[in-house]
């Protein structure tokens, strides 16, 4: 398929970049890859570019948009997300299409904890957490196991599980810094989803991968998935995102307390790092494109 369209595509370097230029790349789209450090990308073009965190780097971004007469922004980078989402109205009377949540439910899922209490309040089931030091009063409920780690953070980073009370003296990372959740020693998922705001649930797209290597091995990043059927896990993913009012590409990590009950651990407000291995999400998101609708 040949397609002039234009597609900005950050963090190239990335796997979440990589998978959202390959798929892209394979339906025809021009695509210029964007990265802050020189990367093999397999885009059309390459841009360096500021880090996210830099005062100048929306500016930066405004003026790729221009040079390269972007007509649809691919943002894949989790520290950009946020500043993105404030900007995607902007784009999108510029004719760019930015498939994404609103600014505020980008914020709560960019925090784990925020991310747990909203949750939570909405009647979805999400471990049993807390924040605060090591050994506190909010901590002790949650007993043993239980782990910690960043409330903001990517993937499996950092992510520690306490056995007992004297391994959870590291005091690196203390106090609100961390969120402290019971910990699901059941099976892990990947869930991967495209989410059109007002729509009904049937046209929803949702793939679970079941992670049955983990790096650390009862933490960390899938090393190996398998496709599955998990009917509970689709049900809760949709229900977490209709709670947040989530929309466009979502990546969550869902996994199983000791009597298979199925919690939300994690949202990714964009697509994850194993989109490629779901064409589905990618259909979806190119007929939304090929609509004219810009999202919102």
């Amino acid at each position: 398929m040949a397609n002039s369209t234009s597609v900005l595509v950050t963090g190239a370097g990335g796997p979440s970049g990589k998978a959202a230029i390959r798929a892209l790349k394979d339906k025809g789209f021009r695509v210029i890859a964007a990265d802050m450090a020189s990367a093999e990308h397999g885009a059309d073009a390459f841009a360096m570019v500021l880090p996210a965190t830099d005062p100048m780097y929306l500016a930066q971004l405004d003026d790729l948009l221009s040079t390269w007469d972007i007509s649809w922004l691919f943002p894949t980078v989790q520290e950009e997300l946020i500043i993105v989402a404030e900007k995607a109205a902007a784009y999108r009377s510029r004719g760019i299409a930015v498939y994404m949540a609103n600014p505020g439910a980008v914020a709560i899922c960019n925090d784990k904890w925020l991310t747990a209490q909203s949750l939570a309040a909405a009647g979805v089931a999400v471990p049993r957490s807390a924040i605060g030091e090591s050994g506190s009063a909010a901590i002790r409920p949650l007993g043993f196991p239980c782990i910690s780690r960043p409330r903001v953070g990517r993937g499996g980073r950092h992510v520690t599980v306490h056995d007992r009370a004297d391994t959870a003296l590291d005091m690196r990372l203390a106090g609100s810094n961390l969120i402290w959740q019971q910990f699901m020693p059941g099976t892990e998922y990947d869930v991967l989803l495209m989410i059109q705001r007002n729509r009904p649930v049937s046209e929803m797209t949702a793939v679970v991968f079941e992670k049955t290597s983990l790096r650390e091995g009862r933490t960390g990043n899938a090393l190996a998935l398998e496709r599955v059927s998990a009917p509970d896990v689709v049900d809760l993913a949709l229900s977490a995102a209709q709670a947040l009012d989530l929309a466009g590409p979502l990546d969550m990590d869902i996994r199983r307390d000791v009597n298979g009950v199925a919690h939300v651990l994690e949202i990714n407000a964009r697509i994850g790092a194993h989109t490629y291995k779901a064409p589905e999400i990618f259909d979806a998101l190119v007929r939304l494109y090929e609509t004219g609708y810009l999202g919102g």
